[in-house]
């Protein structure tokens, strides 16, 4: 057994180059991703696209649209403590996985705002 100097202080955590490097690739990532997500829910708004408001048949765009915001504010909200916890050692890249997860849960949610939105011409 060794024993360490006084005031020593073991870490584990990953070089801060290394953090900044996945966080930098990672914002390459989440950043065009994000900003394509907040364009498609800002396009699909229920308030824009007035959903719910078809005459006859069933319109489930403001609950699509609803569940997509909310995966994307998860996104965010996961990244953007990544990025605050980056110059900290400890579990930074936790949210960052959190943050694809979110995304990948979100995009084929996502994809289905457009449909969900459209309503069908009365016949």
């Amino acid at each position: 057994m060794t024993d360490l100097p006084a005031g020593h202080v073991t870490t584990t955590a990953p070089p801060r180059a290394l953090r900044v490097l996945v966080t930098a690739v990672a914002s390459l990532v989440v950043g065009p991703v994000l900003l394509l997500y907040g364009w498609v829910l800002a396009w699909f708004s229920p308030e824009i696209t007035g959903a719910g408001r078809c005459p006859g048949g069933v319109d489930d765009g403001a609950l699509v649209w609803s569940v997509a915001a909310s995966t994307t504010v998860a996104a965010l909200l996961c990244f953007a403590v990544a990025l605050v916890r980056l110059h900290r050692g400890g579990r930074w890249w936790p949210w960052l996985a959190a943050a694809l997860v979110f995304l990948a849960v979100g995009f084929p949610v996502l994809s289905g705002v457009p449909s969900a939105a459209w309503c069908p011409p009365a016949s």
